[in-house]
C-alpha cells in the first residue's frame, strides 16, 4: 500500500505520534492519518493535494493571538493588497495591468506573513502552473515553501510591524479605561468591606495603621492602597449621612417603635455618654438600630437627657406619638427624663438590670460573701501552683459582675474532687465537707436566677430579649423558688437566701404586673398570653382594656386586615387554615363558646410553641384575630433591657468598653453603622 502524501508534512516519532513540520507540534496518530489531515486543516496556506511541493524546513511557532483572521486562505492572485485598519494602507509590489487585482483584508500579522513567504519573486499563479519532472526530484526555488519563526517574519517585515503599532495604538486607551474602572470599583468595594471590618467589630481606626494589618492588606490586595485614618473616617461619615437618611424614610413608614436608652460612664476618663437605640418590625423579624452616642456634661440633669433625645427624635425625624415607650435602667434620674418626654406611663424598667441587682445584692451578704472569699483564695492557689486539665477548668470572679462569683462557685464545685487528687493543698486552701455541701445548696437555689440570665443574654452578644419574655421569665424564677423540694435545705444559709430573693422578686414582680407596656406584650405573645400573672384582679384590668380598644377601633382594623389580604396573592395554606379553624371550633367547643368574639377566643385557645418567632405564630392567627394581630404589632418591638444583657453579664461588656473608649470621634457614627447588615453596606 502506498504511503499516504500527508506524511510529507510530518515526522513519524513513533507508532503513535508524529510532529507537524511547519508548526512542531505533537499528534497522537493512534495508527492512522486521520488526526494527520484534520491538523493540517489548521495551516489554510498548504494545498495536500499538490504533490509538485515539498517543505524543506518548518519553524512556524503559533501563538494565542486574540484577534481571529478573516483571510487565512491562500488565493491564487496576482496582487495582493493588505489593509489593516480603515486608518492606512500598505500596498506590495504593483503588477501587470493583465493581472487581476483583488483584496484581501488581513486582521492579524501572522495571516500577513504567511502569504508574504509565499509570494516570492514571481506570482503565486505562475508558481502554480510551473511543470516539475517528479516529486521526488530536487525542487527548484519556487516549489518550496517556507516558514520562518513569527518574531522573526515581524522583526525584517516593516508591514507586520507598523500594523502592530497602528493595533497597539487603539487598543492601550481602551485597555487604560478598563483598567482604570476595574480599580476604582474594586478600591471602593474593599474601602466599604473595611469600613464594614472596623464598625462590625467595633474596633478602633487606627488597627489598620499596624505593621501587621499592612502587611495582610498587602498580600490579599497588592494593588490596593490602604487610607488614612481621617479618611476612613470621613468615609464612614458619608455612609452614617446616607444610612440616616434611609432610616429616615424606613421610620416615616412604621407605625410604631420603640427606645431604649441607657447611661454608660468611663470609670478613667470620666466621661458620660447616652447610648439611644430603636427597636421596631422589619417585617416578622425584630431590629434594633443604635441612632446616637451623645456626651453628657459632667454635672447632666434629666433636661439634658431629654435634650439629647429631643435631638435624636429631630435627626431620624420620629415621631413621638409613634413612641410606644422607652426602656431604661430603674434610674429616678431616667424615669423623670422619660416622663419629660412621653409621660410617666410609658416607662418600661430594664429587666436585664432588675436581675444584675437582684444577683448583686445576694452576692453581698455577709454569709454568702465569706464562703466566696475563701473558694476564690483556693482558685487563685490552683491557678497559680498548677498547670494541669482540671485546674484550668477553675475561673476568678470579675468585680463589678455578680454572676461571675456564681460561676466561680459552680466551677470550684464541680473540680474539688479532682482536685484534691491532682494536688493535695493546705486546709486553709481548701473546703470543708460542710462547706462544700454548702456551696451546692447555694448553687441549686440561684440555678432558676442563673438560667433566667443566660436566657436573657441569648445567643448572640448584641442581641435583645423581647419585653414579652420577662414577665414570663419571672414568673417561673419565683414559682421555682416556692416549690417544695427546693425549701428542704439542709443549711439554714441556702434557707435564708432562697427566702431573701423570693422577697425581693416579689416586690419586683408586682411592679412589673402593673407596667401596662410589659403586660399586654405578654397577653399578646401567643406563646404565653395570660399564663404569668399572679394578679387575677389586674389580668381583668387588662382585658377590659383590651375590649374598650376593641369596641372603638376593632371594625377599622378588621376592614384594613381584610383589604391587606385580598392585595396580596392567593395562598392556599391561609385558605386551609381558615376552613381548618371553623371545623376546630364546631367540633371542640358547645353552642355558647361558638359565638365568642376575637378576644375570648384567642384567650381560650392553647398557648403555641416556645420555639417560635411571635410574628410568625401572628401569621397564622391573623385572620382570626385581626385586631389583636394589630395590637401585637404595636407591643412586640419592646426590648426587655436597655442594652444587650451580655454588656452586663459577661466580659463583652468590658470588651465593648475598651473599644468604645478607642472609637474617639467616630464613635456615633461607627456604632450607627455597626448595626447595618450586608445587604445595608452593600457589599
Amino acid at each position: 500500500m502506498a504511503r499516504s502524501k500527508i506524511w510529507k508534512y510530518y515526522d513519524k516519532i513513533n507508532l503513535q505520534t508524529a510532529q507537524c513540520l511547519l508548526c512542531e507540534k505533537i499528534i497522537k496518530t493512534c495508527g492512522n492519518t486521520s488526526n494527520l489531515m484534520k491538523h493540517m486543516k489548521t495551516h489554510p496556506q498548504i494545498d495536500v493535494n499538490d504533490h509538485d511541493s515539498i517543505v524543506v524546513r518548518g519553524m512556524l511557532k503559533r501563538e494565542p493571538n486574540p484577534i481571529k483572521s478573516r483571510g487565512r486562505k491562500l488565493l491564487k492572485y496576482a496582487s495582493i493588497k493588505i489593509k489593516s485598519e480603515p486608518k492606512g494602507e500598505i500596498e506590495a509590489d504593483p503588477v501587470g495591468p493583465d493581472m487581476d487585482v483583488n483584496i484581501i483584508e488581513l486582521v492579524d500579522a501572522e495571516a500577513h506573513a504567511a502569504v508574504e513567504s509565499v509570494v516570492n519573486e514571481e506570482t503565486y499563479a505562475n508558481w502554480a502552473a510551473a511543470e516539475t519532472e517528479s516529486a521526488a526530484e530536487t525542487a527548484s526555488a519556487e516549489d518550496i515553501i517556507e516558514f520562518e519563526p513569527k518574531e522573526a517574519q515581524d522583526h525584517n517585515d516593516p508591514t507586520a510591524a507598523l500594523y502592530q503599532t497602528l493595533q497597539q495604538d487603539e487598543q492601550q486607551p481602551e485597555v487604560q479605561l478598563m483598567v482604570s474602572n476595574f480599580q476604582t470599583s474594586h478600591n471602593a468595594a474593599y474601602q466599604d468591606s473595611l469600613a464594614y471590618f472596623v464598625c462590625r467589630d467595633k474596633q478602633p481606626l487606627h488597627i489598620i495603621q499596624g505593621e501587621g494589618f499592612k502587611r495582610l492588606a498587602q498580600v490579599l490586595c497588592p494593588a490596593f492602597q490602604l487610607p488614612s485614618v481621617d479618611q476612613l473616617g470621613a468615609h464612614i461619615g458619608q455612609k452614617a449621612q446616607l444610612q440616616t437618611a434611609q432610616l429616615r424614610q424606613h421610620f416615616a413608614h412604621l407605625q410604631t417603635l420603640s427606645l431604649s436608652c441607657a447611661i454608660n460612664t468611663s470609670a478613667e476618663q470620666q466621661n458620660s455618654y447616652l447610648e439611644v437605640t430603636a427597636h421596631y418590625y422589619d417585617g416578622v423579624h425584630r431590629r434594633a438600630r443604635t441612632l446616637s452616642v451623645q456626651a453628657l456634661p459632667a454635672q447632666y440633669n434629666a433636661s439634658n437627657i431629654v435634650e439629647r433625645l429631643e435631638r435624636v427624635c429631630q435627626r431620624f425625624d420620629i415621631d413621638k406619638s409613634k413612641i410606644v415607650c422607652i426602656v431604661s435602667r430603674s434610674s429616678r434620674l431616667l424615669e423623670n427624663a422619660v416622663a419629660s418626654l412621653l409621660g410617666s406611663q410609658r416607662h418600661v424598667p430594664c429587666f436585664a438590670h432588675l436581675l444584675e441587682t437582684l444577683f448583686e445584692l445576694v452576692v453581698q451578704r455577709q454569709e454568702f460573701s465569706a464562703l466566696c472569699d475563701k473558694v476564690r483564695r483556693c482558685v487563685a492557689h490552683h491557678l497559680s501552683s498548677c498547670s494541669n486539665l482540671v485546674a484550668s477548668q477553675l475561673q476568678l470572679d470579675v468585680t463589678g459582675r455578680a454572676i461571675s462569683t456564681y460561676e466561680m462557685l459552680g466551677r470550684y464545685v464541680r473540680q474539688a474532687a479532682q482536685l484534691q487528687k491532682v494536688q493535695p493543698l493546705d486546709p486553709a486552701f481548701m473546703l470543708t465537707d460542710s462547706e462544700l455541701e454548702l456551696a451546692g445548696e447555694l448553687l441549686a437555689v440561684l440555678a432558676p436566677l442563673a438560667s433566667a440570665v443566660r436566657q436573657l443574654c441569648g445567643p448572640s452578644t448584641i442581641s435583645y430579649p423581647s419585653a414579652s419574655n420577662a414577665l414570663p421569665i419571672a414568673y417561673t424564677v419565683l414559682n421555682e423558688m416556692k416549690q417544695p423540694e427546693n425549701a428542704e435545705q439542709q443549711h439554714q444559709v441556702s434557707y435564708d437566701i432562697r427566702l431573701f430573693v423570693i422577697r425581693h422578686l416579689e416586690e419586683r414582680f408586682e411592679g412589673m404586673e402593673k407596667n401596662t407596656q410589659l403586660a399586654l406584650s405578654s397577653l399578646l405573645d401567643p406563646r404565653f398570653r395570660n399564663m404569668p400573672f399572679q394578679s387575677a384582679s389586674l389580668v381583668a384590668k387588662y382585658m377590659t382594656h383590651l375590649y374598650d380598644l376593641y369596641e372603638e377601633k376593632g371594625d377599622a382594623i378588621a376592614a384594613e386586615s381584610g383589604e391587606e389580604a385580598n392585595t396580596g396573592s392567593y395562598d392556599i395554606w391561609a385558605a386551609y387554615r381558615a376552613f381548618s379553624h371553623e371545623k376546630h371550633k364546631h367540633i371542640t367547643m358547645n353552642g355558647e363558646s361558638e359565638n365568642m368574639d376575637e378576644i375570648s377566643s384567642y384567650f381560650c385557645t392553647n398557648i403555641s410553641s416556645l420555639q417560635t418567632e411571635p410574628l410568625l405564630l401572628w401569621k397564622d392567627l391573623s385572620q382570626f384575630h385581626p385586631f389583636l394581630h394589630s395590637l401585637a404589632k404595636k407591643y412586640m418591638h419592646i426590648p426587655a433591657s436597655a442594652i444587650p444583657p451580655a454588656r452586663i453579664f459577661t466580659a463583652y461588656g468590658e470588651e465593648f468598653a475598651q473599644h468604645r473608649k478607642l472609637m474617639g470621634e467616630h464613635m456615633n457614627n461607627m456604632l450607627l453603622m455597626a448595626d447595618c447588615t450586608q445587604e445595608e453596606w452593600q457589599l
